[in-house]
């Protein structure tokens, strides 16, 4: 589900920049553009090697598009694909327990079912665990979403308390469209199922973290 969601956002971030920006020369010389990606490599990946990837200038359109991308897909989809999976991952503790009350087994040992439960975190610790958890991956009650469901008591993108022009709102109305689309095919594909994987579809995707 992440390849939908990319190519919906970039080609949202492509049109939203281009009511900026025309030309590759107007984002090299935008000064204050140019401060954000620097400051986000000088203080937010300081002391990761090569600005971890991310680039200390942007010197083009395309360039622009692909890291805004890049932003916006982490601190929504990718961030709801981990945090509203934690109960379903946490919820057994077998499964991935944070902690044990044994040594792991070393390389090639040969474990028995005895070792393993003996290994497993004390019950107060699973509990403590589950719960933790089970809260993480709630939704806020004033999350907004890629796509509003009113009977789920969920705002979309747009609001009334939001500062948007004219041509910024057809980009977002064009999006949702396409948002749509996609959240048909999830929902299509889930029909059924008992154990349905639904939490990127843009209904339960929040657009920030």
């Amino acid at each position: 589900d992440i390849s939908p969601s990319w190519t919906i956002l970039s080609e949202y971030v492509g049109e939203m920049v281009s009511l900026s920006y025309t030309c590759d020369e107007q984002v090299a010389s935008d000064e204050e553009l140019q401060n954000v990606f620097k400051d986000i490599v000088d203080n937010g990946f300081r002391g990761f090697e090569n600005g971890a990837g991310f680039p200390r200038e942007i010197k083009d359109i395309p360039s622009l598009v692909e890291f805004l991308t890049v932003v916006i897909l982490n601190i929504s989809v990718f961030h709801s694909s981990v945090d509203f999976q934690t109960f379903t991952s946490y919820a057994f503790p077998p499964n991935a327990p944070t902690c044990i009350s044994g040594r792991p087994p070393r390389q090639d040992q040969q474990v028995t079912m005895e070792q393993i439960l003996k290994t497993l975190p004390l019950l107060e610790i699973t509990f403590f665990v589950m719960n933790v958890s089970y809260n993480l991956g709630q939704y806020s009650p004033v999350e907004r979403f890629y796509l509003g469901s009113p009977e789920d008591n969920r705002q979309g993108m747009l609001g009334d308390n939001m500062a948007v022009a004219p041509q910024q709102e057809d980009c977002i109305r064009r999006m949702e469209d396409r948002m749509r689309v996609f959240a048909r095919r999830v929902y299509e594909r889930n029909e059924g199922r008992f154990l349905k994987y639904d939490v990127m579809s843009p209904s339960n995707t929040p657009i920030t973290t």
